[in-house]
């Protein structure tokens, strides 16, 4: 009784590696899209590698720094009560 339960959970065990040896590329056609959808999603692929100085001043740096705060100190908060109605 011993091999018998020792060979059907050999045999399950193989049978459930199966699927996973098996390869299956992607169509060519979908390939294609992928590799042409990431390439026009790449701008500069070695910007780590080249590094450049900031194009940014002090004056202008501190222009937008002011004009965020100011927006952030000049927002009011939420008016009225919100509703949330999911399902009926």
């Amino acid at each position: 009784m011993n091999t018998v339960n020792w060979t059907l959970s050999t045999l399950v065990a193989a049978l459930l590696f199966i699927p996973g040896c098996s390869q299956n590329p992607p169509m060519e056609p979908v390939g294609l899209a992928v590799e042409e959808m990431r390439q026009a999603q790449t701008y500069d692929a070695y910007a780590a590698d080249t590094p450049r100085q900031m194009r940014l001043d002090g004056e202008k740096a501190q222009q937008v720094m002011t004009g965020y705060r100011s927006e952030a100190q000049s927002a009011k908060g939420v008016q009225g009560d919100i509703e949330i109605n999911i399902g009926n």
